[in-house]
């Protein structure tokens, strides 16, 4: 939908001149880089020889996965091999031309291809790095795979759900990525929120994006309840069916 007299150009030109190196996979990352490409900005995804996991994801059309297209439309496409020498220096040569860069490897991964923030920091001090994963970047959990549906059952929010269906004693298996798709939001969100703080400071950041904290935004009541004494009256009714 269009508004009358809105200059379409400054609907979608906001990130026009940047430049996004984007390293992720599956669907957080590249539903973030994804809207970076849609305000504008010059998104290249670097992907292996073999590509991402995506590319063969149905629905397929044409022997291409429409999911992997509109994950991935607007974006540029380069394949490098991160493990060698060659594939590192290209790296860090975009890396000097770049403002963002996205990546969803699980904690450790792009440090050992020295590929880290400190490491790009010499590079260029301008850089945003935006790291994606499922627990963080540090702590007991960092390096535990994380899918949607795990982090779902991890953050409580499937439990929180079936609270509200009366009756039932297991939640239904969620098959729309919630945590993914929410991660991706979040992420974007920061990012453009560095960019507006990098005119004042001139400096790049490192932001640490995991998908367990967003799922748990979601459920601001049960957060206050599992935390504090809450006496039934207290608590909303639940409206049930006539």
């Amino acid at each position: 939908m269009t508004i009358a007299g809105n200059d379409q150009r400054n609907l979608t030109g906001s990130f026009a001149g940047l430049r996004v190196l984007d390293f992720s996979t599956t669907i957080a990352g590249p539903h973030c880089t994804r809207m970076l490409a849609d305000m504008g900005a010059e998104v290249i995804k670097v992907e292996t020889e073999e590509g991402e996991t995506m590319r063969t994801r149905p629905p397929v059309r044409n022997n291409c996965s429409t999911a992997f297209g509109q994950l991935n439309v607007g974006k540029n496409s380069l394949v490098l091999d991160l493990k060698s020498p060659e594939g590192s220096e290209a790296v860090r040569r975009l890396v000097a031309t770049a403002d963002v860069l996205v990546e969803n490897f699980r904690p450790g991964v792009m440090r050992r291809l020295k590929l880290d923030y400190a490491s790009l920091h010499e590079v260029n001090p301008k850089l945003i790095y935006c790291s994606i994963s499922g627990y963080g970047q540090t702590g007991p959990s960092a390096e535990l795979p994380a899918y949607a549906p795990v982090i779902h059952a991890a953050s409580g929010y499937e439990m929180a759900h079936l609270a509200y269906q009366p009756g039932r004693s297991r939640p239904d298996y969620c098959g729309i990525y919630h945590a993914d798709v929410l991660t991706g939001v979040y992420a974007f969100g920061a990012i453009s929120a560095a960019l507006y703080q990098r005119k004042t400071t001139g400096q790049g950041q490192h932001i640490d994006v995991s998908m367990l904290e967003s799922m748990l935004s979601l459920t601001l009541n049960e957060l206050q309840w599992s935390q504090f004494e809450v006496k039934p009256t207290q608590r909303p009714r639940r409206r049930t069916a006539t």
